[in-house]
């Protein structure tokens, strides 16, 4: 089968686009190819700065002949009384290109078969490439010339071939072609290619290497002789020099050893996130005053001097702030924050530092860490954002404030804290300390995302659709994430609705002008909304029947949420199970639309077993009271296996209750108490979740 080749050329894009556009670009190609019934083979996909690739082995050359059936007018309306075609007919005849004695009529309409010949694949590819091309989404796109055509960078060149032909079409001035070019300033010079194979091999043979994979090994072999034994841990930055470069080669350059007298992040940031330069470690792991550089082009010595006069700048420009910095105490920043705005409605840096140190203390009494160190935290969290030193890194922010802390002679613990209150932002998986500075630094990661999330949400700035400009949702994700660490540090954070109850008081005490009821509740929208989107291996259903009967509080407890997933997917499998919790659940929502009575509250003790008029009533009734105690500690210990027993247990006694019992009994008296019964039934059923939202149920 024919060969399909696409390679899309451009300016050169972030690194951080690259992967995600071509292996978007397949998928949408795929899912088209798919539909038209020409796909044949999975894509393969390679992608550099100045181009996305994309390669289907095989497509048929022609689309699959098809047939269609049409409905038409009903035969009333097709047929006088006599028989003859109306109007209608006739038009439906003539929009579909057929004569009446082409349809055929059952009891209702009639119908045509409309035959489809299949469309030749490269027919089919004219149209559906630019489409997918044009349909890529960036995390910025722009214009260029007088186009209006938005993508990530200026697009240079298509080559699309299928069956080593060129597939003909155009976007923007910019014609398909059977034409790549090779690396931009060793070898501009432009070469055909009909396939991926030739593609490829041309391609290196003009200093590309289009496989990712490929030019991270070429970093990784010149750069792992100097690591010295050391456990290489910037694994964003060499994901990001493969995508900065096509043909890699690495540069080693120094800096003046007076330098390192700066604090390690500072040099390590400057080197890594600002310079795309790897730090050099001796075989103690200690910084040294070497760097390596992965260059795309140019001679090593002219690239060397160049990137260490860069360097040398940036660090001269640290220095200064550095010392600068020395001059003023941790206390007169924290002052100097009265100038620094957090948001126009929502006050300055200062009076959010008063709200941080309070609620950081709050969270800690709940959650049992020394509430001195989480005063301390709090207080002096933001500091650093008037610093010189962060004005001109800010991403060094609240690193800087660790390290100032420590120079003041802070407790470890709290400093620790400060300095890590960001890295969960950074990365959602972080792992935070053991120990106490651990607990602090979660409980200052809590209290943060709350008074952000309490004040932007209480002045209507909540997220809609995909637009989240303040990383509302991200913040919603840290709690959750600050909450599983939490509990791996042995200490368990209570339901979050509480915490931002407090934090919008804290703001109404600032006289602070905030919408609590409505923060509250956009909090619990937004916390649905994550676990449907963090739960992605979880299907919608289980989701949805994990989450239905919570209540606002319950909703932002991330814990007991994780626990209701698990217990209602180990139950959700086991059908006769779902079905025959249904009943009661069901039973007792009827019964409340309808206005019928029974005991909302404490169900068991209202229950009066002589008026029940029910032996199978009354063993279900046993079998509640008797493990009522053991359902409740099961759930406190968020034991999903116990709960799974225990409502287990239930299946055989609810059965023949339903099956032998009228629940709504013509006599007032005993539907009361048989439908109180089923209430309680519900009740200890909801404890894992409402399984009539089970698919199947």
């Amino acid at each position: 089968m024919p060969e399909f080749l696409l390679e899309v050329g451009c300016e050169e894009l972030p690194a951080s686009f690259v992967e995600k556009a071509y292996r978007d670009l397949a998928d949408s190609l795929s899912k088209e190819l798919e539909a038209v019934g020409v796909k044949q083979s999975d894509p393969v996909v390679y992608g550099t700065p100045r181009r996305l690739i994309v390669s289907f082995p095989e497509l048929a050359a022609t689309q699959p002949d098809s047939s269609k059936e049409q409905r038409g007018p009903s035969l009333a309306a097709a047929f006088t009384p006599e028989g003859e075609p109306t109007n209608a007919l006739k038009g439906f005849c003539k929009s579909q290109g057929v004569e009446i004695s082409d349809l055929r009529k059952d009891d209702q309409y009639v119908w045509v078969t409309k035959f489809q010949a299949g469309v030749p694949t490269a027919e089919l590819l004219a149209t559906i490439v630019p489409k997918a091309i044009l349909g890529l989404n960036f995390e910025k796109s722009m214009r260029w010339g007088a186009s209006r055509t938005r993508f990530a960078r200026p697009l240079r060149w298509i080559l699309c071939a299928f069956d080593g032909k060129r597939v003909e079409f155009e976007i923007e001035g910019v014609p398909s072609a059977l034409i790549s070019v090779g690396h931009r300033f060793y070898a501009p010079d432009s070469f055909e290619a009909k396939s991926l194979d030739q593609l490829i091999r041309e391609l290196r043979l003009r200093f590309v290497e289009p496989d990712g994979a490929t030019r991270k090994d070429m970093i990784l072999k010149e750069i792992l002789p100097t690591l010295n034994g050391n456990e290489f841990t910037l694994h964003n930055l060499l994901d990001e020099n493969t995508f900065l470069c096509e043909w890699p080669s690495v540069v080693r350059g120094s800096f003046e050893p007076d330098f390192l007298q700066l604090p390690e992040p500072v040099l390590v940031t400057a080197m890594a996130k600002h310079e795309r330069m790897f730090p050099v470690r001796d075989a103690a792991g200690k910084l040294t005053n070497e760097f390596l550089f992965v260059r795309n082009s140019g001679e090593d010595e002219t690239v060397r001097r160049g990137c260490e006069w860069v360097l040398g700048a940036r660090f001269n420009d640290a220095r200064f702030f550095f010392e600068q910095d020395q001059k003023v105490s941790l206390e007169i920043f924290l002052e100097r924050t009265h100038f620094v705005l957090f948001q126009a409605k929502l006050g300055t840096v200062r009076q959010r530092a008063d709200r941080l140190e309070a609620l950081t203390e709050h969270v800690a009494e709940l959650v049992g860490v020394d509430k001195k160190l989480a005063c301390l935290a709090g207080l002096y969290s933001k500091a650093d954002l008037a610093t010189g030193l962060v004005s001109e890194l800010s991403s060094l922010q609240g690193v800087i404030g660790g390290e100032y802390a420590v120079r003041e002679g802070m407790p470890k613990e709290a400093s620790i804290a400060i300095g890590n209150q960001y890295e969960f932002d950074k990365n959602i998986g972080y792992q935070p300390p053991s120990g106490l500075a651990g607990q602090l630094t979660c409980c200052l990661v809590i209290a943060d995302q709350i008074d952000k999330l309490a004040g932007y949400l209480g002045i209507g700035l909540e997220p809609s659709g995909s637009s989240d400009p303040f990383g509302l949702r991200r913040s919603v994700n840290i709690l959750i994430a600050a909450a599983e660490r939490m509990a791996e540090l042995g200490t368990a954070v209570p339901a979050y609705e509480g915490i931002a109850h407090i934090a919008t008081r804290h703001y109404m005490e600032q006289n602070i002008d905030i919408d609590a009821k409505a923060a509250l509740e956009s909090l619990k929208t937004i916390f649905i909304s994550r676990y449907h989107s963090l739960k992605k291996d979880k299907s919608r259903d289980i989701l949805e029947a994990s989450l239905a009967s919570l209540t606002r509080s319950e909703i932002s407890d991330p814990r007991l949420c994780d626990f209701r997933f698990r217990a209602v997917e180990r139950l959700a499998g086991r059908e006769k199970f779902v079905q025959t919790a249904t009943r009661p659940l069901n039973i007792v929502a009827s019964a409340q639309q309808k206005g019928f009575a029974f005991a909302d509250r404490a169900p068991l003790a209202a229950i009066d077993l002589q008026a029940l008029n029910s032996d199978d009533g009354r063993n279900l009734y046993q079998v509640l009271v008797h493990q009522q105690e053991e359902l409740e500690i099961a759930v406190s210990d968020r034991n999903d296996g116990e709960v799974e027993r225990l409502l287990l247990n239930l299946e055989e006694p609810i059965t023949k209750f339903f099956d032998n019992t009228m629940v709504m009994s013509q006599d007032e008296t005993e539907r009361f108490q048989r439908l109180t019964l089923a209430h309680a039934v519900a009740l200890q059923l909801l404890q894992a979740g409402d399984f009539t939202k089970v698919l199947g149920s």
